[in-house]
């Protein structure tokens, strides 16, 4: 099936230019709406596109607008602007590409009609290339873990725990490139449970374990489809990449009440904010206590900023994930 694009942009012209982008593509023009600015955020309420085409050169402070929209809404951004200088802090709020402009020569003209092309393939491939979807017991609930020192024998152990037809887990450890997907190849023969390492367009079913690629950023969204995940490198966020504030930001707008969010042993306080963003939108939260923590510093500084819900030692973390999603909690 066609997608459906949204064009936010103030300039008519833009979105004359994404409509013959689109068609060069191969994609239809009729499946493309477009909004101002004002109404964006209105438009994916009611459209439900499957992308927006973002124009960033409308006004200072786009980052601001993007994290408004992603992963509020849960809908794929594509970030379009003439500024080569700003794409990690746009990927950082949450744009899943960004695009640059072409400057009016047939050569940038045709050098980006070619990467607009690539940037759209890409994602519909990952989109059609992901797992069949497998509803959870409850598909709109789901599990973020982050953790650093310490947290790659934490979370072993609650895996070991856990039932394997839970909803779907996400988890940022604090882990070099390169050895996340033998940590999750690991995981898989030890624990038994579905261990994948993330990749952008890969769509979550029950039971799935998603494990953040080294240096590179693990968000979730959620369409029509369910949720989903995008891998993206990018800058450090509260001093790393992945870093857990990036995941549970994501996780708190595009989950919000249901999501259940664990911080483990670490040192730092990365993950802090973002659970307290989760808490805010009605997120459940549980924090490794002291005594079972390697270094009690993620866990410390979230449990002092009021973002944990409850504090447990790490061999009751599991029965405290089983008691909230049994009792629909």
């Amino acid at each position: 099936m066609t997608p459906l694009f949204l064009v936010i942009t103030e300039n008519k012209a833009f979105a004359q230019l994404c409509r013959k982008a689109l068609t060069n593509a191969g994609f239809q023009s009729s499946k493309l709406a477009s909004a101002c600015l004002s109404n964006g955020r209105k438009s994916v309420t009611a459209l439900s596109p499957d992308y927006v085409l973002l124009d960033g050169d409308c006004q200072d402070n786009m980052d601001d607008y993007i994290i408004s929209l992603a992963p509020r809404y849960s809908v794929p951004i594509i970030y379009l602007t003439i500024q080569h200088n700003n794409k990690y802090p746009m990927m950082q709020a949450g744009a899943i590409d960004v695009v640059y402009k072409p400057d009016g020569t047939p050569s940038d003209n045709e050098r980006f009609q070619k990467r607009f092309a690539e940037s759209i393939q890409r994602l519909e491939k990952a989109r059609a290339n992901s797992v069949v979807h497998i509803p959870a017991i409850n598909t709109s609930r789901i599990i973020a873990i982050g953790g650093s020192t310490g947290s790659t024998e934490a979370l072993k152990a609650i895996l070991k725990d856990l039932r394997h037809d839970l909803p779907p887990i996400v988890a940022v450890l604090h882990m070099p490139a390169g050895y996340t997907r033998i940590y999750a190849e690991q995981l898989c023969t030890e624990t038994g449970h579905n261990v994948v390492e993330a990749k952008s367009g890969l769509y979550l079913s029950q039971g799935m374990v998603v494990i953040a690629q080294g240096g590179q950023h693990l968000r979730l969204f959620r369409d029509k489809k369910g949720y989903f995940v995008t891998s993206e490198a990018g800058v450090k966020v509260s001093g790393h990449c992945p870093s857990v504030d990036v995941l549970f930001d994501s996780v708190a707008y595009s989950a919000k009440r249901n999501a259940i969010g664990v911080i483990l042993t670490g040192m730092g306080c990365d993950g802090a904010k973002g659970m307290l963003n989760m808490k805010k939108m009605g997120a459940y939260n549980i924090g490794q206590d002291a005594e079972s923590s390697i270094v009690y510093g993620m866990p410390k500084a979230a449990y002092e900023n009021g973002s944990v819900s409850k504090q447990c030692p790490l061999d009751k973390i599991a029965q405290e994930i089983h008691y909230r999603i049994d009792n629909g909690l």
